[in-house]
């Protein structure tokens, strides 16, 4: 009898795992999305049941749990806490605080699986399930949590293994422990309180650490950690293959760790040039060249294929001279950094139609600016809603257009004849 399709069950996770060679005895360090996998047969428990199938008696597994409850956003580079957020906030408890939510389900399956153990930082935490659970949980510093005593550094020490099961490269938590090691200046350190159970009690502690949402000052085309971990993938290191239906990667922790600590040492060993000031406003003629080069760059990155220039040239006057179709652009001095073409309905409702930023230039606020500038336009003129269309196989820009705001409203489908 063989399963619907779609449908994956134990054995054929278990054989899945196998085959992108977790081996008996591993300690595995797991990130998961497991809409990715396919229909569970028994549901997402059966994820970490065939991968403790795989391991054995004597594998681990461990993910990164978080706390749902934490204070963090509360309490970062806050001097002083007003009194009715230091009475009220419960103190954390690994025993029996939530893992974060939004990171799946997984984490918090395996945070209250039998026999689990979780490491005592408030924020930072991550629990395991096996026979070196209490190795890599024990002694989790609470300053620095991502460092040389944290979860992360022992998962090196055993030799342990990263995999990464439908889940995108810049979730690789184990990189925090690379901005950790690596000797490099202008890491952003964040300083920031938690309640932890002492004696039965409650108590503040402030707690120090680079900072996980931005230690280094990067600027490339898509995040840090999948920049490193794409490079690391294109030199021939860790070793692919599918899960179920999910795209997944396995890596050596500790190779990982040198290659991330020599990258980011490599990259980050002069000063990072400032973005220069910028300004927004309409585009008029005499940016057609600048923008001839945006859109063929624009088209290359898309397709991989190089645009002939008479081809951006007609576009760059289409989208000037479209008089339904409104143009700004991003310069600086005689620059321009990125444009954003945009219209408005009947209803005026703001319609994304076009946008893009030179790939040196992202991830410095140019698109931020100049989508503000587009919904200021359109509040203007009465409009209440911004809406753009972005493919399926473009990650990034989704994810860019994502962190602006926009949220999936409809659902297009389509299937090939």
């Amino acid at each position: 009898m063989t399963c619907a399709p779609g449908v994956v069950g134990r054995r054929r996770l278990a054989r899945d795992f196998a085959e992108i060679g977790i081996q008996p005895g591993d300690v595995v360090m797991l990130h998961a999305a497991v809409s990715r996998i396919g229909w569970i047969a028994g549901g997402p428990d059966e994820v970490l049941h065939a991968l403790s199938d795989v391991l054995g008696e004597r594998g681990t597994m461990m993910m990164y749990t978080g706390w749902d409850g934490s204070p963090y956003d509360l309490t970062v580079d806050m001097p002083q806490l007003p009194e009715t957020v230091l009475a009220e906030w419960p103190a954390y408890d690994p025993k029996t605080s939530r893992a974060v939510r939004s990171w799946g389900v997984l984490p918090e399956y395996l945070r209250t699986w039998t026999g689990a153990v979780r490491s005592a930082h408030p924020d930072s935490s991550f629990a395991a399930v096996g026979h070196d659970a209490e190795a890599l949980t024990a002694d989790h510093s609470l300053q620095y949590g991502m460092g040389e005593h944290s979860p992360l550094a022992r998962l090196c020490e055993i030799r342990g293994k990263v995999l990464l099961l439908g889940a995108p490269l810049s979730s690789t938590t184990l990189l925090h422990y690379a901005e950790h090691l690596a000797d490099v200046r202008e890491k952003s350190v964040v300083q920031y309180a938690m309640p932890i159970l002492e004696d039965g009690g409650k108590r503040w502690v402030q707690i120090e650490e680079f900072d996980t949402q931005g230690c280094l000052p990067w600027y490339g085309a898509e995040d840090l950690f999948a920049t490193i971990l794409r490079e690391y993938l294109q030199a021939g290191h860790g070793t692919p293959g599918r899960v179920g239906a999910a795209v997944s990667y396995l890596f050596d922790a500790q190779h990982l760790i040198d290659f991330a600590v020599n990258w980011i040492e490599t990259r980050f060993s002069g000063p990072i040039d400032p973005l220069p000031e910028f300004e927004i406003r309409r585009a008029d003629p005499s940016d057609h060249n600048e923008l001839c080069a945006l859109i063929a760059m624009m088209h290359e990155e898309k397709t991989g294929e190089p645009l002939p220039s008479s081809l951006a040239s007609r576009q760059a006057d289409a989208l000037l001279e479209d008089a339904k179709r409104s143009m700004h652009v991003a310069f600086t001095g005689r620059r321009i950094l990125g444009f954003i073409a945009w219209s408005t309905d009947s209803d005026q409702r703001g319609q994304v139609e076009l946008a893009y930023v030179e790939p040196d230039m992202r991830r410095r606020g140019v698109l931020r600016e100049m989508d503000a500038e587009v919904a200021g336009l359109v509040r203007e003129r009465g409009g209440h809603l911004m809406r753009l269309a972005v493919p399926s196989n473009r990650p990034i820009a989704r994810a860019a257009w994502r962190a602006l705001g926009y949220q999936p409203a409809a659902e297009q489908l389509e299937r090939s004849m």
